[in-house]
């Protein structure tokens, strides 16, 4: 019989201090070492199994989905020993040294499902361990083994599977808000549930998509990006759900698997949420609940699990309020929230970003260039609307067409040179990014003079909700306006 396949999380970015709350409670359990409430509820609710472990070697939670992939009563096992369950000796070495080595399952491990088991450490010392399972029916039969490149399928319908592009390593900035992000997306891996990315365009939320799937149980099976913004309106329903045999004129007589099909076993990318239409949208949270998708033209339902990762730059609560989200997929997609910060709220990480892609592109394009102190200057004084991507795409412009070894301000676009002077620009701007942002701060700087620094009195004028009143002031650093 075929025994579990074991992987070790070693590799994973362990940016916070311990990924678990030990002082939380579990109506099951009085042992430390269970996660707190609400991400034990998400635990509850996975698909995945999963097994936390003391440093002592004693079980202290697992989920239903566990017990029932290992055969054990759901619960009664909670403080007994880790033995009456798993005998391997890899285990016992990582609850001592939180590195997993190699080892080969004993024969008494008999299962089929393929594991990833999770170092917990706490100041560099180990605290425990996390087991993930995932069922061996949820696994596709032919997938492949992917690393860096992307395995293309045949003719004769071999899945496709898109790996990952990056990892959580490729996510530079050591910002409180940034950092922050990354630690919560890192949990958001381990466990499996519906993340929802927010941030402006170019902060970089495909990249956070892309990491957490590579950080996650499901890594070794497909990650599949959906744009919901650029699929025609006409054929959305078709490329998320597929089509079954002759379901249309010119429809391919095989059929075909779409999107959410294709996914099966690992992570969709819903990529501009806030642009699917709403007819669209009953459907999709139908296939959330029941993990089965009924193909246009199809008759039998077909079994697909996945872990689902939004992202939009929309309020989705106003989208809510003028009935065109709905109000039960949002609470459905937003289980674990991140906001990704923008770049002009995180200047300190303008010097790392700027070296790590100016390095990436020298050696693409074969030169060798540097910044000035006072080129440097500027671009770390400049809004930078366009956030990451936008600095991307100037350094790559700069080296491609300045030949010159070394980058004065002079070479830099006027706009950031006369942001860094205090000079007001000759010509009006006409980026309707910057005009847009500009209008909206004022208004609520206006709105909360005239409430006197009442946020409630002043969400109101300007027609928000609290939340996002509060998330709108700390983006444009309105904080400091207080009750006069």
């Amino acid at each position: 019989m075929e025994k579990d396949t074991l992987v070790a999380a070693n590799e994973r970015p362990n940016n916070s201090k311990n990924d678990f709350e030990r002082k939380a409670s579990h109506p099951q359990s009085r042992v430390p070492g269970v996660p707190a409430p609400l991400v034990l509820a998400a635990c509850d609710d996975s698909d995945l199994g999963i097994l936390i472990i003391s440093k002592q070697g004693k079980i202290s939670y697992y989920n239903d989905a566990y017990a029932r992939l290992r055969r054990i009563p759901p619960g009664q096992l909670i403080g007994h020993s880790l033995d009456e369950i798993d005998l391997r000796k890899g285990v016992r070495v990582l609850l001592r040294s939180g590195t997993l080595p190699r080892i080969t399952p004993v024969a008494i491990e008999c299962r089929k499902n393929r594991e990833t088991i999770i170092p917990i450490n706490e100041e560099w010392q180990p605290m425990g361990a996390v087991v993930v399972v995932i069922p061996a029916a949820e696994m596709p039969k032919n997938a492949v083994a992917v690393t860096g490149r992307r395995a293309l399928g045949n003719a004769e319908g071999k899945l496709i599977i898109w790996p990952a592009q990056y990892t959580f390593a490729d996510i530079v900035g050591n910002s409180r808000g940034l950092t922050q992000a990354r630690e919560l997306a890192l949990k958001a891996a381990l466990w499996g549930s519906s993340v929802l990315l927010v941030g402006e365009s170019g902060t970089g939320k495909e990249m956070f998509a892309h990491a957490i799937h590579a950080a996650s149980p499901r890594r070794a099976f497909p990650f599949i990006p959906v744009d919901c913004s650029a699929i025609p309106r006409e054929l959305l329903e078709a490329e998320f759900f597929g089509y079954a045999a002759g379901a249309f004129t010119g429809a391919a007589k095989e059929g075909k698997p779409g999107k959410l099909e294709l996914a099966h076993g690992g992570t969709v990318l819903l990529d501009e949420i806030g642009e699917m239409p709403i007819e669209l949208q009953a459907k999709l949270l139908r296939v959330l609940q029941d993990h089965r998708i009924n193909r246009v033209g199809g008759v039998t339902p077909i079994s697909a699990t996945f872990t689902v990762v939004a992202s939009t730059n929309r309020d989705l609560e106003r989208l809510v309020e003028a009935g065109r989200f709905r109000r039960d997929l949002l609470y459905r997609l937003d289980v674990i929230r991140i906001e990704i910060p923008p770049l002009r709220e995180r200047p300190e990480d303008i010097p790392l970003l700027v070296e790590h892609y100016w390095e990436q592109k020298k050696r693409e394009v074969g030169r060798v260039a540097i910044l000035s102190r006072e080129a440097m200057r500027a671009l770390e004084g400049y809004a930078w609307p366009g956030n990451v991507r936008e600095l991307r795409n100037l350094l790559e412009r700069l080296i491609v067409t300045v030949a010159k070894p070394v980058i004065e301000p002079q070479d830099l676009p006027a706009c950031i040179i006369q942001r860094q002077s205090g000079v007001p620009p000759s010509f009006p701007s006409f980026h309707l990014q910057t005009i847009s942002a500009d209008a909206e701060r004022r208004t609520l700087e206006r709105a909360l003079r005239q409430a006197k620094g009442n946020r409630s009195k002043a969400a109101r004028l300007v027609g928000l909700s609290r939340a996002t009143l509060y998330r709108k002031l700390k983006q444009y650093r309105l904080e400091h306006i207080n009750r006069e």
